[in-house]
């Protein structure tokens, strides 16, 4: 198992998070003049991203590997449920609120 694997959701889901985030400050302004869900979209394709880094570690585990690596793959998909968590209130917070109302 490769080490992206094993730390995909020590990485990618707080690197999903950051992103989700930046464009959450920028996409307002393009929802609200062209009456799209760009920013609703782009917080489900990061909670569907989030989540999938934090099930690929749990899926290369074996009964034989170190109590370190167990460790560090148990760490990693709870991380990346966390961020998946933290995604999911910024997307309600995108689907409840107007992005026209300043």
């Amino acid at each position: 198992m490769t080490a992206a694997t094993k730390y995909g959701g020590l990485i990618l889901a707080p690197l999903i998070w950051a992103i989700n985030t930046q464009l959450g400050q920028i996409l307002p302004y393009v929802d609200c003049s062209r009456r799209t869900y760009w920013s609703l979209l782009t917080s489900a394709v990061a909670i569907v991203l989030a989540v999938a880094s934090a099930v690929v570690p749990q899926a290369g585990s074996t009964p034989e590997e170190a109590r370190t690596g167990l460790f560090i793959r148990h760490l990693s998909v709870l991380v990346g449920l966390v961020f998946a968590f933290a995604l999911l209130l910024q997307g309600g917070a995108t689907w409840l609120l107007n992005a026209c109302e300043h």
